[in-house]
């Protein structure tokens, strides 16, 4: 098992494709508007949609096993009609299969962000935190990817960890504003890993306590990921996969951006290609090419399956992505 968070997608070349896109659609959903963010945990798909006639955006839980579909966070956005010089929409999600997850934003010079939390069984949003920045800056609130037992999130250099029913595992304060944030049931009880301002990434037991500390150079790191192997690291085009000192190191082509990590394989953004990169032997597959813009970002997440968008498209498959 897995858990992902990336800085931002970026340009770059692409890589020549090896084989057929090998990741095709076992069920899809097509919403009333293109999807601004996803993540899967277990075979739930949790995605966020943006403006329609009824609603500045929205969040939608999707069991794949069971096909239900829930609708969360319609009135979590206000004033959108008014056009903000800063913009708004919903670009976090996360969730532990039944408990979701989303970061609304809106603004003009500073935008305001919001975390809310619901659940399949009580839709109403409840709000977690209430945080400003800088418009253009990093967000002042971070959520990180769940797995079934909870979901982190951070505000500032204040990080928290929610269980799957809205209880706290921990809340705890760090050195540095959090940049990255993701969690994973690791070895013992390693739980959430963050990536700070300062360079630092720094690994919580799910009580809260540092169990360990990496130093990088300051905003080096650009993708992070934790799975019982430990802590993923990219910094520029390579991958720490494990122990800081001793770990293997993996060389991506020029440009990529790690997406997921998944049963020996690093899952990577090239250009407008997903592809999956076997840490042990360095096969590389082709996943899918996604028809989007160098500046969009790639929505593909993995666990028990595959989950990814394509303007108002939600696809997933299930299994093993290669």
């Amino acid at each position: 098992m897995r858990r992902i968070v990336i800085v931002a997608s970026l340009a770059s070349l692409l890589v020549p494709a090896t084989a057929a896109a090998l990741l095709t659609p076992g069920r899809t959903v097509t919403n009333a508007a293109p999807v601004t963010a996803l993540s899967v945990t277990h075979r739930s798909v949790v995605y966020a949609v943006g403006r329609t006639k009824a609603a500045c955006g929205q969040v939608r839980l999707w069991d794949t096993g069971t096909r239900g579909l829930w609708s969360f966070g319609e009135r979590t956005i206000v004033a959108c009609e008014q056009n903000p010089s800063g913009g708004y929409g919903i670009a976090q999600v996360a969730t532990t299969g039944r408990r979701v997850f989303w970061v609304t934003n809106i603004g003009g010079n500073f935008t305001d962000y919001q975390l809310w939390t619901a659940t399949a069984t009580r839709r109403s949003a409840r709000r977690l935190a209430f945080a400003s920045s800088e418009t253009g800056g990093p967000p002042a609130i971070v959520l990180g990817a769940g797995t079934t037992e909870g979901v982190p999130y951070a505000v500032g250099e204040t990080i928290t960890y929610v269980s799957a029913s809205g209880a706290r595992f921990f809340r705890t304060t760090v050195d540095s504003p959090v940049r990255l944030l993701t969690s994973a049931r690791g070895v013992g009880t390693a739980r959430v890993l963050a990536a700070l301002a300062d360079g630092r990434v720094v690994l919580l037991s799910k009580a809260g306590s540092v169990l360990r500390t990496d130093d990088y150079p300051s905003s080096a790191v650009r993708a992070i990921a934790f799975a019982l192997v430990g802590p993923l690291v990219q910094v520029g085009d390579t991958v720490n996969v494990g122990p800081f000192t001793g770990g293997t190191k993996v060389t991506l082509p020029a440009g990529a951006l790690m997406l997921d990590y998944r049963q020996g394989s690093i899952f990577y953004r090239q250009g407008t290609q997903a592809r999956a990169r076997r840490i042990a032997t360095g096969d590389d597959t082709l996943l899918r090419t996604m028809p989007l813009e160098r500046w969009e970002p790639m929505l593909f997440s993995t666990d028990w399956g595959s989950g990814w968008a394509s303007g108002r498209t939600v696809s997933w498959r299930s299994g093993p992505p290669v």
